[in-house]
């Protein structure tokens, strides 16, 4: 008598964007993949996982020799290419598919890409990341270059290189960086840093180049204590920079920008604000604008009609569900995750999305598997800024540290996640 055995169709997750968190869940996915218990389709609009966190130094980079050699080696610190590394997404019920979703059925269970086809799931993870927020600022998105991407990071090295060539020439130079939160202090302290660098290999007057970082809060590093907010201020004006707090971008045009003092608060007054000009609002020259101010989030998932904030974030629940839905998961920057104890969202952080990543991935089983989903417990963990060189600052649980150990750790951290994903 001959026994059948019954194989059951691999259970379809679809990934939309190889974000920390989308990236992190598809890895985490890889055992049941190879059982062929679950098929993984990872979906972005780009071949390769970025590291955002290290596109100030792809920015900012000094690498001798030809410039197309040059933007590889910088760019491969920063970047992984899903292509490129078989051993990221191995197995025929694991792939990555390079394409943009552009609608979800959530009825048909359905994602629709731009180059045509659809993919069919049995649930979906929305894990796209943020996007760059302008706030309506008249001429920011047409004159400014934003920090968000490899390609923006290497149209800011060029633009800085041949600024560069203009002041070995005795040109003043002047670079103008809107935003004081951590991507904008990176790369002021990492710029200036370098542009002082550069300015004693080729022996270029001081004082050639301006840089003027722009904040609307009265710190930089907000979400920091503000011994570190301190400790960045004073790294960066060691490196030359000019710093204009409570101060916000009024408009941006060809060689200039145009700032003015924030909205006061009830109860404030003019003299309070620490904006370092007189008057309604004064003009900058720039002949390079650098937008690191804010981030927005993707439309697809309100568009495809899931529960999103005022923001646009997608609501999800503790154990990473989108709001009224089963089958649909959420994580990462564009998940509104409410901490229990500020009662606020998440940060927008990789490493906050890094430690998502498992529970989410254990969770999707356990709903295949009819078990009992598992609550995310966020937890305090280091937080470290580097500023410029081989130097940074730490904050942890009320106590902070700057120096290079702290920036050893965060390179021993890069360092170790990278092998984590390649590994």
């Amino acid at each position: 008598m001959k026994t059948f055995i019954r194989m059951r169709t691999p259970r379809k997750v679809v990934i939309i964007g190889a974000s920390f968190a989308g990236l992190g869940v598809a890895r985490a996915l890889e055992p049941r993949a190879e059982d062929e218990d679950v098929e993984v389709i990872l979906i972005d609009s780009r071949p390769y996982h970025q590291f955002h966190g290290l596109l100030y130094e792809v920015a900012t980079g000094i690498v001798e020799g030809a410039a197309e050699d040059c933007e590889k080696i910088l760019t491969s610190g920063a970047c992984i290419n899903l292509n490129a590394y078989d051993r990221l997404l191995r197995g025929k019920h694991l792939t990555f598919r390079c394409d943009t979703v552009t609608a979800i059925d959530r009825a048909a269970k359905r994602v629709r890409l731009q180059r045509g086809g659809e993919f069919a799931y049995d649930t979906l993870v929305l894990a796209l990341g943020s996007e760059v927020a302008t706030f309506g600022i008249p001429g920011l998105k047409e004159h400014a270059i934003p920090l968000k991407s490899t390609p923006d990071a290497l149209r800011i090295r060029r633009q800085v290189l041949d600024l560069v060539e203009r002041a070995k020439v005795g040109s003043q130079v002047s670079i103008v960086v809107g935003g004081g939160g951590a991507t904008g202090v990176e790369f002021t302290a990492e710029l200036g840093c370098a542009l002082q660098k550069l300015a004693t290999r080729h022996e270029i007057p001081s004082g050639s180049f301006r840089i003027t970082l722009v904040e609307a809060a009265s710190r930089l590093l907000l979400p920091f204590p503000p011994s570190v907010s301190r400790v960045a201020l004073q790294r960066i004006h060691r490196f030359g920079a000019h710093v204009l707090l409570d101060t916000c971008m009024q408009r941006v045009a060809i060689g200039r920008v145009v700032v003015a003092p924030r909205p006061l608060q009830p109860g404030e007054s003019r003299e309070q604000l620490l904006c370092g000009f007189s008057g309604t609002e004064q003009v900058i020259d720039a002949d390079l604008v650098v937008w690191t101010g804010g981030i927005g989030f993707p439309a697809l998932p309100k568009d495809s009609g899931f529960s999103c904030d005022a923001k646009g974030r997608v609501v999800v629940g503790d154990d990473f569900r989108v709001a009224g839905e089963t089958s649909v998961f959420a994580l990462g920057d564009c998940a509104a995750f409410i901490d229990p104890k500020t009662k606020k969202p998440l940060p927008a952080l990789a490493s906050v999305a890094v430690r998502e990543a498992p529970v989410a991935a254990a969770n999707i089983l356990a709903a295949f598997d009819e078990l009992p989903l598992t609550q995310f417990r966020p937890r305090e963990i280091p937080a470290i800024i580097p500023l410029g060189g081989k130097y940074a600052g730490l904050a942890y649980r009320g106590w902070s540290w700057a120096g290079r150990l702290p920036w050893a750790l965060h390179t021993f951290i890069t360092l170790q996640y990278f092998c984590s994903v390649i590994g």
